[in-house]
C-alpha cells in the first residue's frame, strides 16, 4: 500500500476477517465481500494468499471477474508463489501472479497495468496472460532493503477495542526481519525467502518500538520472525539497545532451540523477554535427521529446562504423521512432549503432518497423495471448505495440504493431538494415569481413544469440547479397566487434582469440601503411587477473595 500510494495510486486495503459475516453463512460472506470490493470501483484487485485462505481468495476472484470482467485480478503471497503456473492453468480468471516479495514489484506492476508505463515483460518473476498464452518472466527482483520498509500499518494490527493494548495478553507485532537459512523437509519458508536470513538493524527495531510506545503507550511486543535468534550478535545488540535506552518493555519471539545459549537467554530476559516459541517437531533422534531439522534433543531439553528456571514462558511445537515415521519414533515424540509438560512448559502444539507446496516432503510423496474425505483432521476448522470442496478435490497441485498420504501409522494415530490436548490442560492429573503404561505412550493413546469413543468419535470441535469439559470422566473411563492394588488411590488423586484445577482457575470464589480415597501424607511426601498407604482424606479446596488455598480437614487412616 505504502509504495503504491507514494507513486500516486489510490489504494485501499480490506481485511475480510473483520467483516461481520465472516465465519457465518459462507455464501452470504462471499457475496458481501465481493460487493464491498466492487463498490470501490477498482481497476485492479490484488489478493494476498496463504494456504488457509487460498480457496476463499480464489472464489472471491472468480466472483469479481464474473460481475466485472474488466477488473484486473492479481494474486500473490507465499501460497501462489509456490503454485503460480498451476494456478494460472486452473483458474483462467486470474490475470497476473506475482511471486516472492511484493515491495519491489508492486509499483512497476501497477504502472504497467494501469498507466501503460513499462512492460509486463520487464518484471522478473511475474506470471501473466498474453491472449491464451501463459507467460513467465525468468529471474527475480532483488530482495527488498528491510531498513527502508515502512512500518506495518497499525490500523491493520491494533485490536478494535484499544483497551486490549493494556492487557498482559496483547503483544504488538514488530516486523523484525524475514527468512530462514535452514531446509527442513516439511517447510516452505526457506523456498519463499530464497533461503536468506535477514534481521533488521537494532536501530530500526528500537525506532519501531518507540513509535508504538509513544503513540499508543504499548509496552508489550512480538518480534515477528520465523528464526529471530539465528544472528545472535544482532540479537545481543538489540538487547543492549533496549537496556541502554531503559525501555520498560516485555516481548516474545520465535527461535530455533539450537540458536540460543544460556548467556543469550539471560541477556534477552534482562531486556524484557517473557516468552519464547520453539519448534522441536519430533522427539525421535532418527526423525530429526529424516526431516533435516537436526536438533540435538538432549541439548534442547536442557535449554528448555533453563528457560523455565528463568521463569520464561515456553511454547513448543511438534508434528506427527511424517511418512517415514514408525511407532517407536512417534512414541519418543509423545514421551518428550509429556515430559516437557510435566516440567511446566506453558503450551505445546501437536500438528498432523500436512503437505505444503514446494517442500521436499511434498515433492517426494506428491504422486502418492490421495483425497480422502474420511481424514477429517486435515480440513478441521477451515472456513468455506465444504463449499469449495469440489475445487479443492480437483486441484491437488494447488491444495496438497488437504490430501492424505495413506499409511497405517497416519491412519491409526491421526487424532493423537486429542491426548495432548487433555494432557496439556491437566498435566498433574493425567501424569498419574500415564505412569500406568510404563513408557508405552501409544498404548496410553489407544486406551484413551477406545475407552472414550462415544465422546471422541464425533465432530472434531465437539470432541475437543468434550475433552475440555469432561476430562475427569475420560480418565476414569481408562482406570476402570485397570486392575492394580492402588487403583482406588489413583482415582482419588484424579478427582482431587481435577477439583484443584477447577477451583484454582475459577473466576469466582468457590469452595469444595470432599473426602478422597488417598492418604494426603503420601502426596505431601511425594511417595510413589504404588506405595500409598490405605486411607482417605477430607480436604477443603477453595478460592476466597481471589486467593486459592487447600486445607486438610481430617485423615482417616486405614479406611477404604
Amino acid at each position: 500500500e505504502y509504495w503504491a500510494q507514494e507513486d500516486g495510486f489510490d489504494v485501499g486495503i480490506l481485511r475480510y476477517g473483520e467483516m461481520e459475516s465472516y465465519g457465518g453463512d459462507y455464501e452470504v460472506f462471499i457475496k458481501e465481500l465481493t460487493g464491498k470490493i466492487l463498490a470501490q470501483r477498482p481497476r485492479c484487485v490484488s489478493l494476498y494468499c496463504l494456504w488457509p485462505n487460498f480457496h476463499i481468495m480464489l472464489r472471491v476472484g472468480k466472483e469479481i471477474k464474473k460481475v466485472s470482467p474488466e477488473t484486473l485480478l492479481v494474486v500473490g503471497g507465499p501460497q501462489t508463489s509456490g503454485t503460480a503456473r498451476q494456478t494460472m492453468l486452473a483458474m483462467p480468471f486470474v490475470d497476473c501472479i506475482s511471486t516472492g516479495e511484493g515491495e519491489n514489484l508492486v509499483v512497476p506492476l501497477f504502472r504497467a497495468l494501469l498507466r501503460g508505463e513499462g512492460m509486463l515483460t520487464e518484471i522478473p518473476g511475474l506470471y501473466y496472460r498474453h491472449g491464451d498464452e501463459i507467460c513467465y518472466n525468468e529471474g527475480q527482483l532483488p530482495l527488498c532493503d528491510l531498513e527502508t520498509l515502512p512500518r506495518w500499518d497499525e490500523r491493520l494490527l491494533l485490536p478494535q477495542d484499544l483497551k486490549q493494548l493494556q492487557t498482559p495478553y496483547y503483544f504488538m507485532p514488530i516486523d523484525a526481519g524475514r527468512g530462514c537459512p535452514y531446509s527442513c523437509t516439511f517447510c516452505c519458508t526457506s523456498y519463499f525467502w530464497r533461503r536468506t536470513y535477514r534481521l533488521k538493524s537494532p536501530e530500526r527495531i528500537i525506532e519501531d518500538i518507540r513509535y508504538h510506545y509513544e503513540k499508543y503507550g504499548i509496552t508489550s511486543f512480538w518480534f515477528s520472525h520465523d528464526a529471530f535468534t539465528v544472528n545472535q550478535k544482532l540479537v545481543n545488540e538489540v538487547c543492549d539497545r533496549i537496556l541502554e535506552e531503559k525501555l520498560k518493555i516485555t516481548w516474545r519471539c520465535t527461535a530455533r532451540v539450537d540458536c540460543i545459549t544460556e548467556a543469550l537467554i539471560l541477556k534477552m530476559k534482562q531486556a524484557g523477554m517473557t516468552q519464547i516459541e520453539l519448534g522441536v517437531e519430533t522427539g525421535s533422534k532418527r526423525m530429526q535427521k529424516q526431516i533435516n531439522k537436526n536438533l540435538n534433543l538432549d541439548k534442547a531439553e536442557k535449554m528448555v529446562k533453563f528457560l523455565l528456571d528463568q521463569d520464561i514462558r515456553v511454547a513448543l511445537f511438534f508434528m506427527y504423521g511424517f511418512p517415514e515415521e514408525t511407532e517407536e519414533d512417534l512414541n519418543d515424540t509423545l514421551e518428550l512432549v509429556m515430559r516437557f509438560l510435566d516440567l511446566g512448559v506453558s503450551y505445546t502444539s501437536m500438528s498432523f503432518c500436512q503437505f505444503s507446496p514446494n517442500t521436499h516432503l511434498t515433492e517426494t510423496y506428491f504422486d502418492q497423495l490421495v483425497y480422502d474425505p474420511a481424514v477429517r483432521i486435515q480440513r478441521h476448522g477451515v472456513y468455506g471448505y465444504s463449499q469449495e470442496e469440489t475445487v479443492i478435490r480437483e486441484n491437488k497441485a494447488l491444495f496438497p495440504f488437504y490430501f492424505h498420504l495413506d499409511t497405517p501409522l497416519r491412519n491409526q494415530y491421526q487424532y493423537l493431538h486429542f491426548l495432548i490436548r487433555l494432557y496439556r490442560s491437566f498435566p498433574d492429573t493425567v501424569s498419574y494415569v500415564r505412569k500406568l503404561y510404563q513408557g508405552d505412550q501409544l498404548a496410553f493413546f489407544r486406551d484413551f481413544y477406545e475407552r472414550n469413543r462415544s465422546l471422541l468419535d464425533v465432530d472434531i470441535d465437539e470432541a475437543e469440547k468434550n475433552i475440555d469439559t469432561q476430562p475427569l470422566q475420560m480418565l476414569l473411563n481408562i482406570t476402570a479397566h485397570w486392575d492394580v492394588p492402588y487403583i482406588k488411590q489413583l482415582e482419588g488423586l484424579l478427582k482431587y487434582s481435577y477439583c484443584v484445577y477447577q477451583v484454582s482457575r475459577s473466576k469466582e470464589d468457590r469452595s469444595v469440601r470432599e473426602i478422597y480415597d488417598f492418604n494426603y501424607v503420601d502426596l505431601q511426601l511425594k511417595h510413589p503411587l504404588e506405595s500409598y498407604a490405605v486411607g482417605r482424606t477430607e480436604i477443603l479446596v477453595e478460592k476466597i477473595n481471589g486467593k486459592f488455598q487447600t486445607k486438610v480437614i481430617q485423615i482417616y487412616w486405614g479406611k477404604t
